[in-house]
């Protein structure tokens, strides 16, 4: 089963580069304006009553319908955000903005049929919208069109290297097309993006031990326990890295971590079992070396 990953675009301020189709009453535009102020107040509450009065003033004007999405998108209401970018982009096909937010509801709600369509409709709007990249490559990835995903994960990161999510995600989407070299560079940003993230750590870990890079295998492990000491899978992978290195005494020491850290864990008994079952052997082999 595929992990899902969503990606929420927070509200950080109020829409720009908008092409209002008609101009605004002056009950619509008392009604939004009083909506900005309650906004930056942080009321989201009268925000919303407010963009809801904007649109009862006047239904033909997209703005309203575009702020009350995103605002809906902040609250994960995504279902709701998305009724409301619907009507956006048909009263204001030309926003950018409205189907970079509506693609942003169908990746929340792994809709990713109606996703791609938006997104690439925002891009070719407005292609300096980044942000649309990452929602589309998620979109893709899941949809297993990893080499488009690629593109658009590398425009991304191309724009925002720090971004440890989207370098992990970039990884996995280089891994599964068998390009493990990128792979493994993308998990190297991801980690210098984020020296504490496990996932980074524990697939690097495993794409080495696939490709038998035992020592890396072990670096990447040994950094994946030190951010979940209790991770028995972590430290199993671990204690295999070690062990193919010859490296009894150490790899005894993370079959043992396994037992102790994975007994009466849910999932855990077929690896508890496992390591249970090396150890004995590897006792009396570091006790026949010495």
């Amino acid at each position: 089963m595929r992990k899902r990953f969503i990606f929420v675009a927070l509200v950080v301020g109020i829409a720009t580069g908008v092409h209002a189709e008609v101009e605004p009453t002056a009950e619509a535009t008392e009604a939004y304006n009083a909506y900005v102020e309650a906004y930056k107040g942080g009321d989201l509450a009268t925000a919303e009553a407010q963009l809801k009065a904007a649109i009862t003033a006047q239904a033909d004007w997209g703005q309203p319908y575009i702020e009350l999405g995103q605002l809906y998108i902040q609250q994960k209401k995504f279902g709701d955000a998305a009724t409301q970018l619907e009507l956006a982009t048909e009263l204001s096909p030309d926003n950018a903005n409205g189907y970079l937010y509506l693609g942003n509801a169908y990746v929340a709600q792994e809709v990713y049929s109606k996703a791609v369509p938006a997104l690439n409709t925002a891009l070719a709007l407005d292609s300096n919208l980044i942000e649309a990249h990452r929602f589309l490559a998620t979109a893709l990835f899941e949809d297993g069109e990893y080499a488009s995903a690629r593109e658009h994960y590398m425009a991304f990161v191309a724009v925002h290297p720090d971004n440890a999510q989207a370098q992990l995600r970039l990884a996995e989407t280089n891994k599964n097309l068998k390009k493990n070299k990128s792979a493994v560079k993308a998990y190297e940003a991801a980690i210098k993006a984020d020296p504490n993230m496990f996932a980074a750590y524990y697939n690097l870990g495993n794409l080495q031990l696939e490709r038998q890079d035992f020592e890396e295998a072990e670096d990447a492990f040994k950094g994946a326990v030190r951010i979940e000491p209790k991770n028995y899978k972590a430290h199993f992978n671990l204690a295999i890295s070690l062990h193919y290195q010859s490296k009894l005494s150490d790899a005894l020491a993370e079959y043992e971590q396994v037992v102790q850290v994975g007994k009466g864990k849910r999932g855990a008994s077929a690896t508890v079992k496992q390591a249970e079952g090396v150890i004995p052997g590897l006792k009396e082999q570091i006790a026949a070396d010495d």
